[in-house]
């Protein structure tokens, strides 16, 4: 028995629509040619299905009973259609991804060689960017996602958290901090800290940590950039706070860190896009691909022992 897609879907189209010139219509096809399908179907089958006349168009018994089978194989089949069209869909394509420089350089670089091996069809760019370049990106739709640390206020931005992190204190490695077995923030009262500039989500979090330890914050000095401000801890210039992360930038030899206690401040690091537009399949499938990553997923059982 050859039975064909064609077939099943010219006799549900006559059962639910109750005429051939309809059906013909619904299929683009001539009313002959949509009756040979629907008379091939039965021949198959070996069974009428359909009763008709020059007025009416009526389902027979079997015909009803067969009705349901042929609509449940018409949807199996559109479903598995589509689940190809979707996958090949994630095989393919261009996404965006803005970030800051600082994980741009340290946490996306495995990442994205990991994502453009097991997707060589998707053409992944990744846009270096100052920390208040990526929003800006996004909202815009220069990029399609970005990745980051960000204010939870962006009512058309979709916020999906990677991780969380520490705020840690940098110093030089002959501070007497590196010889601390805990380091709070109140401890900070005597340094000449520096921080990221006012403005920044970061030198948010620095302040709330100052504020919840019942100090002010008054930095010694100001950076832009967190290279530069690591730079300036390697020179003697002070103590710095910085997100975790961030240390994958410094030189061992000249610089240590410890995470800052009581209270411990954590930054989130998020992927955003925005929330009323649809995500492309290839942005998709690099949001996925992220969430799933061996890397990020020991970020949050690090942060949930934290």
């Amino acid at each position: 028995m050859n039975l064909t897609v064609r077939q099943l879907q010219a006799f549900v189209l006559v059962s639910r629509l109750g005429s051939f010139t309809k059906a013909a219509h619904a299929m683009h096809v001539t009313q002959s040619a949509l009756s040979l399908l629907v008379r091939e179907l039965e021949t198959g089958l070996g069974t009428r299905l359909v009763d008709r006349t020059t007025r009416s168009v009526s389902v027979t018994a079997v015909g009803r009973e067969f009705l349901a089978s042929a609509e449940r194989i018409l949807d199996d089949i559109g479903h598995a259609i589509a689940n190809v069209d979707q996958w090949v869909a994630h095989q393919r394509g261009r996404v965006v991804v803005a970030a800051p420089l600082v994980l741009s350089g340290t946490l996306l670089p495995p990442l994205v060689a990991d994502f453009r091996t097991g997707h060589p069809g998707i053409e992944l760019v990744l846009k270096d960017s100052l920390p208040d370049e990526v929003l800006p990106q996004v909202r815009s739709g220069a990029a399609d996602l970005g990745i980051g640390t960000f204010r939870r206020t962006e009512a058309e931005l979709q916020h999906t958290q990677l991780f969380e992190e520490s705020l840690v204190a940098i110093f030089p490695v002959d501070h007497p901090f590196a010889r601390a077995r805990r380091l709070s923030w109140r401890r900070l009262e005597q340094e000449r800290v520096l921080t990221l500039p006012r403005g920044s989500v970061f030198r948010e979090l620095a302040e709330r940590g100052y504020n919840a330890a019942g100090m002010t914050l008054d930095p010694a000095g100001e950076a832009t950039y967190v290279g530069t401000l690591i730079g300036l801890v390697s020179a003697g210039q002070g103590v710095g706070i910085v997100p975790g992360y961030a240390t994958a930038l410094a030189d061992r030899r000249v610089i240590a860190w410890k995470p800052l206690q009581d209270p411990v401040v954590r930054r989130e690091v998020s992927i955003v896009h925005r929330a009323t537009v649809a995500v492309s399949p290839a942005a998709q499938a690099f949001m996925d691909f992220v969430l799933g990553h061996a890397g990020i997923r020991r970020l949050r059982r690090a942060s949930a022992k934290g």
